[in-house]
């Protein structure tokens, strides 16, 4: 006989593998303004923690184009275009929160804007995974020296660990099938590095490269880390699905607790006398 628990358990992952689950339309635009923690439609801390999240990252990338900008290639780089995903996606969000905050039917069901933040969140908290792991995993060998620098813990770091931690705290769902987005930036990306490459473009140090692995003069190194690259997305596109059913489980679990706590308070002592 089949174990109904381990069906329940399967059934969210096989009902994602549908054409439906690439839409962008959500009927409960709420989702996307408040926590999945908070008690009743507004809350003011969670507009204040959506503002300090983007002050943080601006913060960082206004500090690091100030050391590091290089005349404009400080945007040629994948650590830096996440790094300035996580500024947009996480001001875009506080934006959407102080919105929802003061008007809650500002926002129609399926709203562009709250499509926008959708992929945006999204797309950077996989992107955040995957520029971690790669830069600590592979780049930060080549350049022992930087590694330990505060720059490169907070855009190689505490990206991904702010954003994970995020996607713990909004209750917008996620949808495996989304992961075409990410993949999308990670594509352009790989494209681009190859136009760079093809103009003559070079790095801070005038290599003839973006990173070290990603060098086109060697095809086979640069295919490889494409396809690796490429590959890990989908991996980290998983892992963002296995912490939004985490989460959902927490919630539930606590929920329920609330739930039987009033319950049992209410029940009488079965083992008192009658009068």
């Amino acid at each position: 006989m089949a174990d109904p628990n381990a069906e329940s358990c399967c059934q969210p992952l096989k009902e994602e593998f549908q054409r439906s689950k690439f839409s962008l339309h959500h009927e409960d635009p709420g989702v996307f303004c408040r926590s999945q923690w908070q008690n009743g439609e507004r809350n003011l801390i969670w507009v204040l923690y959506r503002w300090l999240l983007a002050a943080f990252f601006a913060a960082g990338v206004i500090g690091s184009m100030m050391q590091d900008f290089n005349g404009g290639r400080w945007f040629i780089y994948l650590t830096d275009w996440g790094f300035t995903l996580c500024l947009f996606t996480c001001t875009y969000g506080a934006v959407i929160a102080t919105i929802y905050y003061f008007n809650q039917s500002y926002f129609a069901p399926g709203h562009c804007a709250l499509k926008i933040y959708w992929i945006s969140h999204y797309t950077t908290s996989v992107l955040s995974m995957l520029i971690t792991t790669v830069f600590w995993a592979a780049l930060s060998l080549t350049m022992p020296e930087v590694a330990g620098e505060l720059y490169n813990l907070w855009c190689h770091a505490f990206n991904s660990i702010c954003m994970v931690f995020d996607c713990f705290m909004v209750a917008y769902p996620n949808r495996l099938m989304h992961f075409v987005y990410p993949f999308s930036v990670v594509l352009i990306f790989l494209m681009h590095s190859l136009i760079y490459y093809w103009a003559g473009g070079t790095d801070i140090d005038g290599n003839r490269f973006i990173y070290f692995a990603l060098d086109w003069a060697r095809p086979g190194l640069a295919i490889g880390f494409v396809c690796a690259s490429l590959a890990l997305i989908c991996c980290f596109s998983l892992v963002a699905f296995g912490i939004y059913r985490l989460r959902m489980s927490v919630y539930n679990c606590c929920g329920k607790r609330k739930e039987e706590a009033p319950a049992l308070k209410a029940t009488p002592n079965e083992s008192s006398p009658t009068v």
